[in-house]
């Protein structure tokens, strides 16, 4: 695997040795990241072969320019983040809104850490912040036309908070700071039962943000949000494909 070609799937192309260790550089990873990667649970849908194992979540996101779940994405950026040197560690989290991933099924996000302070990173979350957030700092920050910020519950727990047209502040999901490895969450899928159950009930989600709007396909229907912009319309099975090329530049 070349830390290189990850770069370059999110479009940045600086050598690796550049990207020295900094908030900065933290947040254009990220940010590039979320723009040219989609959240999409296509496998699921299809039926296809899942897995956590790093050497296949490359082949598919880099070698094959597909998306993917928390646990797909956020395992390959933790990947990239820890060979360019930052301080970086899995976290689970417990969300709120269980229509894509299941109340039995943990997000996984990440914590980083760069000069005393703690950032959370999440880049497969759907619709979600585009920035680190920092676990000392009270701020708030907006990314379409959502606010969110981070609030400490007690010692242990923090919750992901944000607010849609400006209506009132609610959880997106908890998360603490414990440790995690890839084996606290590779049995969920590598047992047939959970994996069939879960595939059998997830809705087709593939949606990935723009510059300045968000690209959304369900089942059903495709949504394209671009500054004040927004058309919806219906999909059928027979088109899928071809709005997959056109929009997320996705072949299945």
């Amino acid at each position: 695997m070349e830390i290189e070609k990850i770069l370059n799937r999110i479009e940045i192309f600086d050598k690796p040795s550049k990207i020295d260790i900094s908030i900065e550089n933290l947040t254009k990873l990220h940010e590039s990241y979320i723009l040219n990667v989609p959240y999409e649970n296509l496998d699921f849908v299809f039926k296809k072969e899942f897995s956590v194992n790093i050497l296949k979540i490359y082949e598919k996101i880099v070698c094959n320019n597909r998306g993917g779940i928390c646990y797909e994405s956020n395992t390959l950026f933790m990947y990239l983040l820890k060979n360019l040197g930052f301080d970086v560690q899995m976290i689970f989290a417990k969300v709120e809104d269980i229509t894509y991933i299941g109340a039995d099924y943990p997000h996984l996000a990440l914590l980083v850490r760069i000069e005393n302070k703690e950032y959370l990173v999440d880049v497969a979350n759907g619709q979600n912040v585009r920035v680190p957030l920092c676990l000392n700092e009270d701020k708030i920050v907006k990314s379409e036309g959502i606010e969110y910020k981070l609030k400490k519950i007690n010692e242990e727990e923090f919750a992901l908070m944000y607010n849609h047209k400006y209506r009132s502040w609610q959880t997106r999901y908890i998360f603490t700071k414990e440790k995690r490895e890839v084996s606290d969450f590779s049995c969920v899928f590598e047992n047939t039962k959970n994996y069939q159950q879960f595939s059998n009930h997830a809705p087709l989600l593939v949606t990935k943000a723009l510059e300045d709007g968000r690209v959304t396909l369900t089942d059903e229907t495709m949504t394209y949000k671009k500054d004040k912009e927004k058309r919806v319309w219906e999909i059928s099975l027979e088109n899928r494909a071809e709005v997959l090329r056109d929009y997320f530049n996705i072949e299945i």
